[in-house]
Formats: structure tokens, C-alpha cells, sequence
């Protein structure tokens, strides 16, 4: 199976139904389980190639931001299109500074992990209070879907593979058959796996051979077997981490990681 289908075929479903669904453009570690119960639907759009940059002049930021803002600049994202606003948390200055300045689309900075605010301008957003009954529906869901990730790092596949599951699973935007997606690369074999805590895999995955562990730095989701739920489940899961990536991504300007640059 090519993985990227995955993606290329999403960009269909969001352009043909824009007309009945409200898409949002998340970057960075957003809570969408906030976000998604507001009856938006969330997009992690940045951008995971360089090819799209070989026509772009502003190359001044790491790998992953001069492909991302290429694609917005360029129009050659469907999700960023799409999207009626953005939301970036603070993480990278220079990515929610910059993200500002390129796009006339709104841009939401979720800062400190107050995800109090970030409820508060929803519903301002939305004109909508917000369902915590819903919201809480869509944690259980996160919560499986952390834990199945989990599962499929210990299996005995391909790491690579894992990753594509993991990630390219993201843009299945019906959550049911996201998780059932997920379940069925689960096999009943496991063993000990060496761990790379990646700075966002997307672009480099296959440059690395070892299992990426990525969600604790500027892009991704950190996954775990959870036991909080509700609102604690979102302070556990999207907490702030005092760690050091193993690899990063070429020219980032957060982490000085060294001879463990890895370009797109």
C-alpha cells in the first residue's frame, strides 16, 4: 500500500465538500481534540517534502518550515487552502511569527497550553458553547488511538512502516475508521525496539532506521498509554517536555543537536 495515497486522496474529500465542513489548519502540538469538538474538522498541514521549494525564494528557515510556507505562498496545498484559519502553538517563534506575516487568513497562537483560551476563542470562532459531552467522546478515541499507536511501535514490522502508519493515519478524518485503519496493521508478535526521538519525522522518516518517537517537540502527537481523561488527558498528553531531539531537522534554530542535522 502507498501510504501517501492516504493524503493525496484526502485532498479530493476536503475540496469537494467544502461547502458543508469548516476545515482548520493546526501546527504544531494543538489539542485537535479540542478543536474537533466545536464541529471543526482539523488538518495537520505543514509541508513534508523540498521539491515544492526549487521555485521558492524565502529558504531561510529549517527544511520543514521553507516547505511548508512554500506550499502556502504557491497555493499547492489543498489543506491550507482549505482552511478557514489557522492554529499554531509557540513553540517556534519564527514559525508562528512568519506563518502570520504569509498568510491573510487568521492565525490562532496557542501559547502556554492554555487550552482554556484556546476554548474561549473557539467559541467566540464558532459562535457555539462548547460540548463537553462530545469533547469527551473524542478523548476516549484519542486515548485509543495513543494506545494503539503504542501497541504497533512494539510490533515486529518494518519501523519504517510504523511510522507511515502512524502518521499518514492522521488524515483519515473519520475517527472510527482511523482507528480500525490502525488496528489492522497490529500484529500479536512484539520485541524491544531503539527508540530516535525525532523533531517531526514526516519528510526524513526513511532516512532513519530506527523506531521514531516523535510528539514531543514542534510537530506531532505524543503518544503513550494514558490514564488520565477528559481535560487531564490533554495536560498529560500535550505537556511540555525538557528534552533534547536525537535528530533534527536541517537549520532549525531551536536545537543545536550535533552532526544529527537531517534534511528533507
Amino acid at each position: 500500500m502507498d501510504y501517501l495515497d492516504i493524503r493525496k486522496n484526502d485532498y479530493v474529500e476536503v475540496l469537494s465538500t467544502l461547502d458543508s465542513t469548516t476545515y482548520v489548519s493546526l501546527w504544531g502540538r494543538v489539542p485537535w481534540e479540542i478543536v474537533e469538538s466545536f464541529g471543526y474538522k482539523p488538518i495537520y498541514s505543514y509541508g513534508i517534502d523540498k521539491e515544492v521549494t526549487i521555485d521558492y525564494d524565502d529558504n531561510n528557515y529549517c527544511d520543514m518550515l521553507n516547505s511548508s510556507f512554500a506550499y502556502l505562498e504557491m497555493d499547492r496545498c489543498p489543506f491550507m487552502y482549505s482552511s478557514s484559519f489557522f492554529i499554531v502553538d509557540d513553540s517556534c517563534e519564527i514559525r508562528y511569527k512568519t506563518l502570520q506575516e504569509k498568510t491573510k487568513k487568521e492565525v490562532y497562537v496557542y501559547r502556554n497550553n492554555d487550552y482554556k483560551s484556546l476554548i474561549d476563542f473557539l467559541e467566540k470562532k464558532s459562535n457555539k458553547k462548547f460540548d463537553e459531552e462530545k469533547f469527551n467522546e473524542l478523548v476516549e478515541k484519542s486515548r485509543e488511538i495513543s494506545r494503539l499507536i503504542s501497541d504497533l511501535r512494539k510490533c515486529v514490522i518494518d519501523t519504517k512502516k510504523i511510522y507511515e502508519v502512524e502518521y499518514f493515519s492522521k488524515f483519515i478524518f473519520d475517527i472510527d475508521s482511523r482507528i480500525e485503519f490502525i488496528k489492522k496493521h497490529i500484529t500479536d508478535t512484539s520485541s524491544e525496539k531503539i527508540p530516535a526521538k525525532v523533531q517531526a519525522g514526516a519528510g526524513i522518516y526513511k532516512k532513519i532506521s530506527q523506531l521514531i518517537i516523535e510528539g514531543y517537540f514542534c510537530e506531532g502527537e505524543y503518544h503513550d498509554y494514558f490514564n488520565e481523561k477528559g481535560f487531564k488527558y490533554i495536560e498529560e498528553k500535550y505537556r511540555k517536555f525538557n528534552l533534547k531531539p536525537d535528530y533534527v531537522i536541517r537549520n532549525c534554530s531551536l536545537f543545536d543537536v550535533e552532526d544529527n542535522e537531517i534534511t528533507y
